[in-house]
């Protein structure tokens, strides 16, 4: 397992600390937009680049297993004393930039600008604002001298990073949009699931194009929440992380295999749910059911899945020899200072 020393563990925390800043910046300028319904500062199609959301997922999973991965080397970067007033002053400068952001997205629904250069040179704008504003995020959290020799260390894996991200956040997107079919599968599992029980089990499609259930007077419609999706990406970043930590002691073969088979039990994972679900609301209350059940049973039951699954399959997963691996170095120095 990984040895959190102090530079690694404060590697960790600033990572955390800055995509926090930058999701609580966010709902500190999208609040007043959604409170006051302020239309010109809401987002259109045409200046939508990419699901900011999204992205932070993407990235927030893909540093902290690149932490993981390389935590070796990066318990190696001395971090230098934090320098309040300059992280302030940055910080100050990326909320300002996020300001400017909003603004720029204001002007194009003001100006009802739909086509042409204007709108290119806003939405080059926009990736411009937004890319600066992280840049000043993370030289508030981390510190110049720390970002300039973390990238002399890691050149080539940041490269890496940022190809990986592009293609997990594309890869996240095409996923995201298929949940009408893990919907449908559910549904239809559930239908005949109920069926078995009752016989008031009925499906219908709602004005969004997503599935409804009802049984015994009560119904839910099947939508992108309950499809699945987000319990799936959960298992990837978890099995993802084991990796990570324990790649040297793992037996790649069967790591793949037992990641499939759990990958598929999630889905089975999220029919059970629903199904309960349903018995919730058919046998207590639907307020319950859609309320304090279906806030707190997906996690509940995904975390117990996981640690059940775990503890199985670490049976099977890890060498059984683990050879010791010694630091040439290390030996020559000590034999050399035993000849002494």
């Amino acid at each position: 397992m990984v040895r959190i020393d102090k530079n690694f563990r404060n590697f960790l925390i600033k990572v955390v600390l800055f995509v926090g800043l930058i999701f609580l910046s966010r709902v500190v300028f999208q609040f007043p937009v959604e409170y006051f319904h302020l239309k010109v500062f809401q987002q259109n199609a045409l200046t939508r680049i990419f699901s900011k959301i999204d992205a932070l997922q993407v990235v927030t999973l893909l540093s902290i297993l690149f932490g993981l991965y390389y935590s070796d080397r990066i318990s190696k970067l001395d971090h230098p004393k934090v320098k309040w007033v300059k992280s302030v002053l940055f910080f100050i400068g990326a909320e300002v930039t996020i300001a400017v952001y909003y603004l720029i997205r204001a002007s194009a629904n003001y100006f009802n600008i739909t086509s042409g250069l204007a709108l290119f040179l806003i939405q080059v704008a926009i990736l411009v604002s937004l890319g600066l504003a992280a840049l000043l995020f993370l030289v508030a959290v981390f510190d110049s001298d720390y970002l300039n020799n973390f990238f002399k260390n890691f050149k080539k894996e940041i490269i890496i990073f940022i190809i990986i991200a592009i293609v997990l956040y594309n890869l996240l997107i095409t996923f995201q949009k298929q949940w009408l079919i893990f919907s449908s599968g559910i549904t239809k599992i559930l239908s005949w699931m109920l069926s078995l029980f009752y016989s008031t089990v009925s499906t219908t499609m709602n004005a969004s194009g997503g599935p409804i259930l009802r049984a015994e007077g009560f119904g839910v419609s099947i939508g992108p929440p309950c499809s699945g999706i987000d319990s799936m990406l959960l298992f990837f970043a978890f099995f993802a992380a084991l990796f990570a930590l324990d790649r040297k002691i793992i037996k790649k073969g069967l790591y793949a295999l037992f990641f499939i088979i759990g990958f598929a039990g999630v889905y089975i994972i999220n029919v059970l749910r629903l199904f309960l679900l349903m018995l919730a609301g058919i046998y207590i209350s639907p307020d319950f059911a859609v309320g304090l059940f279906h806030t707190n049973a997906g996690w509940i039951l995904f975390v117990l899945y996981f640690l059940l699954y775990y503890w199985f399959i670490r049976k099977f997963i890890y060498k059984k020899d683990i050879p010791k691996v010694t630091d040439k170095k290390e030996d020559d120095k000590v034999l050399t200072e035993g000849e002494k």
